[in-house]
């Protein structure tokens, strides 16, 4: 220090030297904090550098949705009511009823990325999905939030409080029931409205009737479930009702779904159903997918894998050659090949069935068997 420059008498040199010696001493407790902070998070394993990438999808506090109408039930909230706006993947998850398989479902919601689920649902519980998503699955990414919007009432499913709740969903999933509930009784606007999320990639997923009501035609049950017995007698019946609903997926174009399938022995229908499909609809060829309970198939980025229990399968059906129906006549269909898929299969999609290991089936006066050579 140059004295010359320095304080006019020795109070005030002690007095600087004292606050030089505080500076020092504040500046020492400065680098030792930001060095606890830089050994804690290399301890911990945070980037401190991006925080809010730690924290997982930004969370936004957007405008409450409104009151339902009456005819419409929303509760169930399970997790944080906020939005969230995070990067999610595109994935469809189709199950077979009974038991929901949870590697499957884990997908389904890994595949949202931390966003929020909703359940659509026309019967049931309002808890019950909610609950099995958040607290029952343990998957690598939770949800940020999963709630039912119930439509007891389906023809008030365009109610604005549930089209709210779905635009804000990353991942909807369709609970089983009646699926003419969801065909014919949710109006045509709302099967649009749903339609556009689709269309924005949504994970979707469904089990049951809800998995029915995903494929490009599906059997509406508006007059009563049949069975396979029923159907092939007279494939032209008034109970065989076909729909080809606006919300379909895009990955089941071409493709009827049917559930419950070897427990409720299936196999019948799905092929009456496929020879309506292809004659109302003038297709070249159509598939078929039956799914056994328990069993999932998940497809994403043109690929699908299988989850089933053992014993239980997910069946492909392909349907080619011509169709001629008449009323009151049993089925006779040829050009029919199955083939059965097992858990952890894995492939291509849309399938191609004749390059795997198929039979051939044909149904001669509403009987099927093994096409013999």
């Amino acid at each position: 220090m140059n004295l010359s420059e320095g304080p006019d008498t020795l109070t005030e040199f002690s007095a600087q030297v004292t606050l030089l010696q505080l500076n020092e001493s504040r500046l020492l407790i400065h680098r030792s904090i930001l060095l606890a902070i830089a050994v804690l998070c290399v301890t911990i394993s945070w980037s401190c550098s991006d925080p809010a990438q730690e924290m997982g999808p930004r969370i936004e506090a957007t405008p409450e949705c409104p009151d339902p109408n009456t005819g419409i039930i929303i509760g169930g909230l399970y997790g944080n009511e906020k939005n969230v706006n995070p990067m999610f993947q595109r994935i469809l998850v189709l199950m077979g009823g009974g038991r929901e398989d949870d590697e499957a479902s884990k997908l389904f919601l890994e595949a949202t990325n931390g966003g929020d689920i909703v359940i659509l649902r026309a019967s049931g519980s309002l808890t019950s999905y909610p609950n099995y998503f958040m607290s029952t699955l343990s998957p690598q990414i939770p949800p940020n939030s999963a709630l039912t919007v119930l439509t007891s009432s389906p023809q008030q499913a365009s109610d604005p409080a549930v089209r709210c709740w779905l635009n804000r969903a990353e991942g909807v999933w369709f609970a089983g029931g009646n699926q003419w509930n969801y065909l014919g009784e949710w109006p045509a606007q709302f099967q649009l409205f749903l339609n556009s999320l689709t269309e924005k990639n949504t994970a979707v997923g469904g089990t049951s009737a809800g998995a029915a009501s995903l494929g490009e035609a599906a059997f509406d049950a508006e007059n009563g479930t049949i069975t396979s017995a029923g159907a092939l007698a007279d494939p032209l019946g008034n109970k065989v009702s076909i729909s080809y609903p606006a919300f379909y997926q895009s990955e089941l174009h071409n493709t009827i779904i049917d559930s419950h399938f070897s427990e409720r022995e299936r196999e019948g229908r799905l092929l009456v159903f496929l020879a309506r499909f292809k004659q109302e609809q003038n297709r070249s060829t159509v598939l078929g997918v039956g799914l056994d309970e328990g069993a999932a198939i998940v497809i994403s980025e043109g690929q699908f894998e299988i989850f089933a229990p053992m014993g239980k399968h997910v069946w492909i059906y392909e349907v080619s050659g011509t169709i001629s129906l008449t009323s009151g006549n049993p089925l006779n269909l040829a050009n029919i090949f199955r083939v059965k898929l097992s858990d952890q299969t894995q492939g291509i999609w849309p399938i191609q069935i004749q390059s795997m290991d198929y039979e051939e089936l044909v149904v001669i006066d509403g009987s099927v068997s093994i096409k013999q050579d």
